[in-house]
């Protein structure tokens, strides 16, 4: 049996905004099951560990996720749509399609210096408005063109 432990996750304000449990001797919300996680806007996650986290379909669309580690993490299917991920780590994340062909979305997404090693692109949405690290080819990396 995994020993669990329980973070709240506040606003701007300090409003509870939603409670999660994540494994005991993690850091932050690391391997924590955030599937269909919904934190439209938010920015009080900045710099935080999502490390191997399984958040397939998050709706994050909007928030400022500048800084946070997201290495490993299972992010098919979210809505990153005008997140703010400036340096963000997403080395090994997985933002293909999900099981039903349905695209991570990172239109307006702003990807500054982000890391994105080995990270799985491929069939993920992006647009004019999403801005990539330096040297960064989206189209080589299998992301499809919405716009």
């Amino acid at each position: 049996m995994t020993i669990m432990r329980r973070i709240a996750i506040t606003d701007e304000h300090g409003g509870h905004v939603a409670a999660v449990r994540v494994p005991e001797g993690t850091i932050d919300f690391e391997a924590a099951n955030l599937e269909g996680f919904v934190i439209p806007g938010l920015t009080t996650l900045r710099g935080r560990s999502f490390r191997n986290a399984l958040m397939y379909w998050a709706m994050m669309a909007g928030a400022d996720l500048s800084g946070c580690n997201f290495e490993g993490a299972e992010l098919r299917g979210a809505n990153l749509i005008n997140a703010t991920l400036i340096g963000a780590n997403l080395r090994g994340a997985n933002l293909s399609r999900d099981n039903l062909g349905g695209a991570s979305s990172l239109q307006g997404a702003n990807l500054t210096n982000a890391v994105l090693d080995r990270a799985n692109l491929s069939g993920a949405l992006f647009d004019e408005r999403t801005v990539f690290p330096a040297g960064f080819d989206p189209i080589a990396a299998g992301m499809v063109v919405k716009g």
